[in-house]
């Protein structure tokens, strides 16, 4: 009972943080006329990107036992980043960028005629207050769910702050018990919270999908955009101060950290930093840390590809609504309600069988089929990051197959082409851009996550993930802040190409929506 209060005082306060400046974020850059608005937009997109563990790694070192601002303030025996107000902080700011995508994409939803009515007649801020938000409180639901979701499920953040028992979430308990050998009490005890997980999230799904059954398409090829008026300044300092310190302040304090250098004058030590330590520290993580990065895209290479294969179908199917999408919403609450530790175990529980046929091993040795693939190849960990991917590309999918012309696809099968052809025909030429735009995601996510893997890497397959995360525990910081820096330039570079791939296939769809029309 403890430790599920413990989960829900986490994510209670992951939500008290990420939706009220998600939400903001969300209306500021899509509803106002602010400079450089798009490129707040891009900056947050690279948050959405960003692992977790980079995202832990990067606010300890500005807040945790060794940051600056620990420093500064002389707190070292008790820093900011400890605890549960540590594991709430790091989940509530990772959260921010989900919820301003969710939010963001609610707004597409809304019908600009009514607050084009509304603007004649009452300012801005009342047209979001009374018009805009109760059209997005489904949309601000499906938020929140997501947050508490992934922030209980996950055992980053929490396995660094949360050392006292007495402030375990359950996962946490589960993967302590797992670590005690403890594996069928800790499978038991963990179903309560995995089963109001899944019946709150089917809940948001319904919810949401049947609003979107009842949306309005407009042929606007923009939404309305807003006049912040006098107050534009303000509103654009404002807004910056939030991206800024989002994204700044975590990369300058990795900056900071990975150039830094003690300095010996005489009896005294004196904590500098220098440029070319923190230059130095960023081009050897390429070369120290090969092997892991190499194995983690090998993971997320066949992790990817087969959280799209399986999505496909699913999102195809699931896209014509009504009883159509229940596998696509029963895969998509199960993958998202079940704790990753408790991934790794099935897995550990389907591999871990001495199976005929045998095989023969290269040392003359030989060994089962099965336990070939679990103890000498990275099948378990590319199942493992499959399904903690598998959710959030069936749902891109889902939505990227919805917007496909209902007539074209009618007028398609009437001219008998099968369900598959219709797919391969018309789905696939008109919605490639978002296919592959999923992929990358799903490659980020699988490249990046933690907790569905641990358990199940085999012996000789160094993921970076995990070496960062044995970092951290041992307080190499100089390290794990230049690794940090690579894997952002890196995740950027993704982010950049599939939010380009994003943009490109909206435009292709509202000109053949505008086309259609006139």
């Amino acid at each position: 009972m403890t430790s599920l209060l413990n989960s829900a005082l986490l994510a209670l306060g992951a939500l008290a943080i990420a939706l009220p400046i998600g939400v903001s974020l969300a209306l500021l850059l899509a509803r106002f006329n602010l400079p450089g608005r798009r490129l707040g937009i891009a900056c947050l997109g690279l948050l959405l990107f960003l692992p977790l563990y980079i995202q832990l790694s990067a606010w300890d070192a500005a807040f945790g036992k060794l940051g600056w601002f620990t420093f500064i303030t002389g707190s070292l025996a008790q820093p900011f980043l400890s605890g549960m107000r540590g594991a709430i902080f790091i989940h509530g700011l990772a959260a921010i960028p989900w919820v301003t995508l969710l939010v963001g994409i609610g707004l597409l939803q809304v019908d600009p005629a009514q607050e084009e009515a509304a603007l004649l007649v009452i300012p801005p801020r009342q047209v979001i207050w009374r018009i805009t938000l109760p059209q997005l409180l489904p949309f601000i639901s499906a938020a929140a769910i997501w947050t508490a979701v992934s922030t209980i499920s996950d055992i980053t953040v929490t396995n660094i702050y949360l050392i006292n028992p007495g402030e375990w979430t359950y996962t946490e308990w589960f993967y302590m018990r797992l670590a005690s050998q403890d594996t069928s009490v800790a499978v038991f005890a963990v179903l309560p919270g995995v089963l109001g997980l899944a019946g709150i999230t089917a809940l948001t799904l319904w919810m949401v999908s049947r609003l979107l059954s009842r949306r309005v398409l407009t042929a606007m090829p923009n939404s309305l955009v807003f006049n912040a008026g006098r107050w534009r300044p303000l509103v654009s300092a404002f807004t910056w101060m939030l991206v800024l310190l989002l994204i700044g302040l975590p990369i300058t304090s990795l900056i900071s950290k990975a150039g830094f250098v003690v300095l010996n004058d005489g009896n005294e030590r004196i904590r500098s930093w220098s440029l070319a330590a923190c230059l130095v520290q960023v081009a050897n993580v390429p070369v120290h840390f090969s092997r892991e990065f190499l194995g983690t895209i090998e993971v997320a290479l066949g992790a990817a590809t087969l959280a799209l294969l399986v999505a496909l179908p699913l999102a195809w199917r699931a896209h014509r609504g009504g009883w159509a999408a229940t596998v696509a919403i029963v895969v998509i609450v199960m993958a998202l309600s079940i704790p990753g530790p408790l991934v790794g175990t099935a897995l550990i529980r389907i591999f871990n069988h001495d199976l005929p046929p045998v095989i023969q091993l290269s040392d003359g040795s030989h060994k089962s089929w099965l336990l070939v693939l679990y103890d000498n190849t990275p099948s378990a960990p590319i199942f493992a990051q499959a399904i903690r991917a598998l959710p959030l590309t069936i749902l891109l999918l889902w939505h990227s197959f919805a917007t496909l012309s209902h007539d074209v696809l009618a007028a398609a099968a009437l001219d008998g082409l099968s369900p598959l052809r219709v797919f391969a025909k018309i789905a696939l030429p008109q919605r490639w851009r978002a296919v592959l735009a999923a992929w990358i995601i799903a490659f980020a996510v699988a490249a990046g996550d933690l907790a569905w893997c641990h358990l199940v890497t085999p012996p000789g397959l160094d993921l970076l993930q995990r070496r960062v995360f044995g970092l951290v525990h041992s307080g190499v910081e100089e390290q794990v802040a230049a690794i940090s820096l690579v894997v952002i330039l890196t995740y950027a570079l993704i982010a950049g190409l599939a939010l380009w791939l994003i943009a490109r296939q909206e435009r292709v769809r509202r000109h053949a929506e505008i086309g259609s029309n006139s």
